[in-house]
């Protein structure tokens, strides 16, 4: 292994970083972004963090030992971001030897910072490609997706939702494609797989009262607010990751699934529209909030009478939708 960096270098990294920061507070921060631009701008910037931190581990260890693929999960895979993002990612590389291992855990570590620098939180739950476990050969890759797999606890089934909400940002497509070919044969051939998906996602809150008053946090540091994610954005979320599950869609993108699924659901794709403006209605609700922690919970008082009824109507259509993948997949109906 080569030295850590030299101080110059240091500085270097450090300046490069600090410019990165202000051209993602110019770029993200535009308040009349649309949710598309938005993405766009979010893979601007993560791409030019993770081209420097390969750099900085290329100074620091030598070029990159093998191919290998950087992917995003959660909402950056989805291309669903609010202006406040936090980090959630892995690596997938080819080779066995503990070289490889070494090499790109410093790779993933060196991203981290790069992330957190410019304005991405570290993940509080360590899903990112500085942990070992989201950060393999494309080998161990297979066998630990066996591994969650046959497992089939709540926790492994949690982590195989997570890997597969998942999308290349630099890197071999290959590799991402053939770990999500693998996960595709195996629920095909295990389809009891997708009734405990559905258990595993299936505790959906309540989103409005018993007089169909939109319901918020009572107590915590968002008493007061409502909570736009879990309530209203992760029933569609879910839902449509059951179905591209099914289907075996590999893009992650709550939108491309509507997309490509099959005419069979035509019920459920006519719901796209409402999740079009979803997203951008969350944009504009948003676009004002100054750091991450506030960013899926937005103020009542703030949004309009008329656009509070989209809300309810949201809610809504979201529980249902859930709720009827997940009662034809329990039932067997479309397995």
């Amino acid at each position: 292994m080569m030295n850590e960096m030299s101080e110059g270098l240091q500085r270097e990294w450090d300046q490069h970083l600090k410019e990165l920061l202000d051209e993602r507070m110019k770029v993200i921060h535009d308040h009349t972004h649309t949710s598309a631009s938005l993405q766009r701008s979010h893979d601007l910037i993560m791409k030019k963090a993770v081209c420097l931190a390969l750099k900085r581990t290329e100074g620091e260890w030598g070029e990159s030992p093998t191919h290998f693929t950087f992917f995003l999960m959660g909402s950056g895979a989805r291309l669903e971001q609010a202006f406040w993002s936090d980090q959630d990612h892995g690596i997938i590389y080819e080779g066995e030897s503990e070289w490889h291992r070494d090499y790109f855990v410093r790779l993933g570590r060196n991203i981290v910072d790069a992330l957190s620098q410019v304005g991405y939180e570290p993940c509080d739950g360590h899903v990112m490609a500085s942990n070992r476990k989201w950060c393999m050969s494309l080998d161990e890759w297979k066998i630990q997706l066996n591994g969650w797999l046959k497992e089939n606890k709540w926790e492994s089934l949690r982590y195989t939702l997570t890997f597969f909400d998942s999308r290349v940002l630099i890197g071999e497509e290959k590799l991402l494609h053939a770990l999500k070919s693998y996960l595709f044969s195996y629920v095909e051939e295990h389809p009891f797989l997708l009734k405990r998906f559905t258990e595993n996602t299936g505790r959906l809150r309540k989103g409005t009262g018993l007089f169909n008053q939109l319901l918020v946090e009572t107590k915590g540091k968002h008493q007061g607010m409502f909570d736009l994610k879990q309530i209203v954005l992760f029933p569609y979320v879910n839902g449509m990751r059951l179905l591209a599950l099914k289907h075996q869609i590999y893009e992650p993108s709550t939108l491309e699934r509507f997309e490509q699924l099959p005419q069979i659901h035509q019920a459920i794709k006519n719901k796209q529209k409402s999740y079009e403006r979803l997203l951008e209605k969350r944009i504009e609700w948003t676009k004002h909030v100054k750091e991450y922690d506030r960013v899926h919970h937005v103020s009542l008082k703030d949004i309009r009478a008329e656009d509070q009824k989209l809300l309810k109507k949201w809610v809504k259509e979201g529980h249902q939708l859930y709720r009827e993948i997940e009662r034809a997949f329990k039932e067997g109906e479309w397995t």
